[in-house]
């Protein structure tokens, strides 16, 4: 399997298709085959090269238990990692929740690198883990309460089932708050497309964020967060337009 090595942290990924680098970004508990598991990488390897990366503490890559190692510098520095590794110097982003919030710190901190954004389910402003305070991976029950509380919506037994097959530890480990990017917001020239959930409670910031960037947003109706990604037949001809404008 590749992996891009950062600071001694292993960092997984896969690459399919071909045509300019498209970086797709997981969000928190899930893992880069949730791209594939929904249809997006059949769907978007016929005019992209898909990057598909697990972010540390999930999927194939490196898990430290310690809070100190998901620092935000960190966290973008195992993407530009892997955008070494294959010898790319600039791509497209498409990241969801957790995924969104690091395609904005890498549009901030590493512009050169971002041809692009699409941004689903995140904003770029910040946000808190409080729910997680006390929560150490040990006691399941206990990490599904927080994460409920967090994404503030029930979590179904078959999509409880996924999460609970993680590195519960790693996952509280990597429950730090999401620094804001405000400051950078009116610099930020990159192309932009949203989209978010009707029902997700992030959709006012996600509304006013697209509205101070003047970026495209598509609201799914009767979405909320943890289900939004599977509304791809909605979501595709967005995508489509967008990224076929930028390359």
């Amino acid at each position: 399997m590749p992996y891009a090595h950062n600071d001694g942290i292993d960092i997984y990924y896969e690459t399919h298709g071909e045509g300019p680098p498209l970086v797709l970004l997981h969000g928190f508990t899930a893992q880069s085959a949730q791209w594939q598991a929904y249809g997006y990488v059949d769907e978007l390897r016929q005019s992209h090269r898909l990057i598909l990366i697990d972010a540390r503490g999930h999927g194939n890559s490196a898990k430290p238990h310690e809070r100190s190692a998901y620092r935000l510098e960190q966290r973008l520095g195992d993407i530009v990692a892997v955008l070494d590794a294959l010898g790319i110097a600039c791509a497209h982003f498409c990241g969801y929740s957790m995924g969104g919030w690091l395609a904005f710190g890498m549009a901030c901190h590493h512009p050169q690198r971002v041809a692009s954004l699409i941004v689903g389910g995140a904003h770029p402003y910040q946000e808190t883990f409080d729910t997680f305070e006390g929560v150490d991976g040990a006691d399941p029950d206990a990490f599904i309460a927080a994460l409920e509380g967090f994404i503030g919506e029930r979590i179904g037994a078959r999509a409880r089932a996924v999460i609970l097959d993680n590195d519960l530890a790693a996952l509280c480990a990597a429950a730090v708050d999401r620094a804001s990017f405000a400051a950078w917001l009116p610099s930020l020239a990159v192309p932009l497309l949203m989209f978010v959930g009707e029902r997700d409670q992030r959709l006012a910031p996600v509304r006013r964020a697209a509205a101070e960037l003047d970026a495209a947003l598509v609201v799914l109706p009767h979405y909320g967060h943890g289900g939004a990604l599977a509304a791809r037949a909605a979501l595709m001809p967005h995508f489509r337009a967008f990224l076929q404008a930028r390359t």
